[in-house]
């Protein structure tokens, strides 16, 4: 059975720091190669104040990672958007990609009437997910670990 879930969290860099983009980058390519181990697609959006991601797969295997990602302490206040067996993946492209705040970003925030940027607990799951995933796939060149077809 094919599982989502898809969660966010406050992002724990003060709004006055600068995220060091290397650091996460490299925690999304080990995330996207041990995800690809375990048969976990998904994506991530990063901003200051949250982290959002949608993840993907064998329900085991998927609320295994989430208990791991809820005990790190990197994340708090985290809420869980939806969590649910699916007919199919949205993110089969990608073990993980990573979509940060850039001018594709302004873009996409406005097509989902996101006037001050990514803000989850404005979305429902359903346009939680596809804001994710438009934004995956625009910002595809940034950082992502994409599934070999």
């Amino acid at each position: 059975m094919l599982f989502r879930l898809a969660y966010y969290s406050t992002n724990l860099i003060r709004r006055s720091a600068s995220p060091d983009k290397s650091e996460l980058r490299s925690i999304v390519r080990t995330a996207g190669a041990n995800n690809q181990d375990r048969g976990i697609t998904g994506g991530l959006m990063f901003n200051r104040d949250y982290f959002g991601q949608v993840l993907e797969g064998d329900r085991s295997a998927v609320s295994e990672l989430f208990c791991r990602i809820a005990r790190d302490p990197r994340h708090r206040n985290i809420v869980i958007v939806e969590a649910s067996a699916v007919d199919r993946r949205l993110f089969q492209r990608w073990s993980m990609g990573l979509a940060e705040k850039t001018e594709t970003a302004e873009k996409v925030n406005s097509n989902f009437g996101l006037d001050r940027g990514f803000d989850p607990s404005r979305m429902d799951a359903c346009n939680f997910s596809s804001y994710i995933l438009e934004m995956v796939t625009l910002e595809e060149q940034l950082v992502s670990v994409l599934i070999p077809t």
